[in-house]
Formats: structure tokens, C-alpha cells, sequence
């Protein structure tokens, strides 16, 4: 078998039209038990992950937030494009005789009380920074230097021992503030993002406000307001929102950040 080699794999990478791609090693990313429990279940001796990115269309997110329907499909699109080339890299790994287990970059996530279905089974926005791909914004987001925080973000796992590539120790974030006055519910701040903050606003047809409409619902005794109630507008959005998968409606944070912002022509 022959060895595999970075150079091997950001070849490859390149080649399915991937431009952002860098490869961290697991020991920095095992900040707590829980991930070290992960990353031994699912992939036994784990010597790095490789992390890459698409990128998402400045134009679509500038039509937020009059319209945030556009970003909505393309943020799926972008998954769903992420989620090809993560298989691809994964066969590519094991026609060279290594593993390669990719991490769910957006669900499924583990469901409990701890978690509350905000951690993924690594991070990746950790798993970035340490592959050099950028750094940590104010808003939490990961800042590139050519695209800013319009990034998704993919992993995969792997026993293949391959150099990492050069950590970068620049913060790219300019601390401009902006971010801060973009965000509509008040969660960012110079301390960071509030999660709790911003996923009701966010999410406004994710789990959360479901179970709220639930709640309401068991509360009603007449049966007109009932079904008025369940074939609202309201009810609408959960089942487009369950329909395709999709239920953010906020993307302030990453339309805001100047960098990397191309500027039109018109």
C-alpha cells in the first residue's frame, strides 16, 4: 500500500473543485470527553481530520434579510454539494487502504439534554483554525481570509497519517462591530454569540417553536380556534420548513462581515 500523503489529498480535493482544504490533527480537537468518546467509536486509531469548505454566493446573501428564501435554498444546496464530495474523499481514502468517516456537518447531531442539539459530533470550526483555514470572528463564525464567514464547513475522519498543514495565527476577524449591529436579536456581542439568543430568532420554525406552538395548542378548548390555529400561516412555515429541511431565516451575521466582501460593479 502506498503511503498517502497531504499533497495526495489536497490534490484530490482540488480536483472535485474544492478551493478551501487543510488537514488539523485529532489531538486538539478532543477538548472534552465527549468528543473523545466520538472520535474512538467511530474511527479507531484517528490521526487527523480533513476539513475543507464551499463557499456561499455573496449576491444570494445580499438579498437578505427582505428575502432570506434564496440563502434558505442554497444553504441546502451547499450541504447537500458538501455532502458528494465528503463521500468522494471518503472512497478515495479507502481505495488507499485508510478510513475515512465523515462528520454530519449539519444534522443529524446527537439529540440529548446536554447537548440540546447545538454540537455536532466535532467541531469544525475548531477543526479549521487548527488546519490554517482561518480564524474565529466575534460572531463565533469562522473568518476566512478570501470569503469571510461565507464558508460551509465539512469533515472527514481519518487514520491515514497525513502532516498537518500550516496552522495560521492571524485573526482575520477586523473587530469592526459590524456583525454586533447587524444581528435583529441582540445575540452577539464582544464576548461572543449567545446560542440562546439567537436560535429562537433564527430558527423561528425549528424544534423550539414547535414545541411553543404544541404547547398552545393544548391550551385551546374551542375546536374552531383549533383548526384555525393549525392550518395558519404559522403551520405553513413548520411544514415548508420540515418539507425541505431548512429552517433558518437569519444570515445577518454572515452577510454583514466585510471580509472577504466582493464588491459589484453595480
Amino acid at each position: 500500500m502506498q503511503k498517502l500523503s497531504t499533497t495526495n489529498v489536497v490534490t484530490y480535493m482540488k480536483s472535485v473543485g474544492i478551493e478551501i482544504i487543510g488537514v488539523s490533527p485529532i489531538e486538539p480537537l478532543l477538548t472534552d470527553s465527549r468528543y473523545q468518546k466520538n472520535i474512538e467509536r467511530i474511527c479507531p486509531n484517528a490521526k487527523c481530520v480533513i476539513v475543507f469548505a464551499n463557499t456561499f454566493p455573496q449576491s444570494i446573501l445580499d438579498a437578505c434579510p427582505e428575502n432570506a428564501r434564496p440563502a434558505r435554498f442554497t444553504l441546502e444546496t451547499l450541504y447537500a454539494e458538501g455532502a458528494e464530495i465528503s463521500v468522494k474523499l471518503s472512497r478515495f481514502l479507502e481505495k488507499n487502504g485508510y478510513r475515512g468517516v465523515i462528520i454530519p456537518a449539519y444534522l443529524p447531531v446527537e439529540m440529548s439534554y446536554k447537548t440540546l442539539g447545538l454540537k455536532g459530533d466535532l467541531n469544525l470550526k475548531l477543526a479549521a483554525v487548527e488546519a490554517g483555514l482561518g480564524s474565529r470572528g466575534i460572531s463565533d463564525l469562522l473568518i476566512t481570509p478570501n470569503y469571510g464567514p461565507r464558508v460551509r464547513l465539512f469533515g472527514v475522519i481519518t487514520d491515514a497519517d497525513l502532516k498537518p498543514t500550516l496552522k495560521n495565527e492571524k485573526n482575520y476577524c477586523t473587530n469592526c462591530k459590524m456583525c454586533i449591529e447587524a444581528c435583529p436579536s441582540g445575540a452577539i456581542s464582544e464576548s461572543g454569540c449567545n446560542p440562546t439568543l439567537c436560535a429562537p430568532y433564527s430558527m423561528k420554525s425549528g424544534l423550539p417553536q414547535i414545541i411553543r406552538f404544541i404547547k398552545e395548542l393544548e391550551k385551546e378548548t374551542s375546536r374552531k380556534e383549533l383548526f384555525k390555529k393549525l392550518s395558519g400561516l404559522e403551520m405553513w412555515n413548520f411544514w415548508q420548513a420540515l418539507s425541505q429541511g431548512s429552517y433558518y431565516e437569519c444570515f445577518m451575521c454572515i452577510q454583514s462581515c466585510p471580509v472577504g466582501k466582493i464588491k459589484f460593479t453595480k
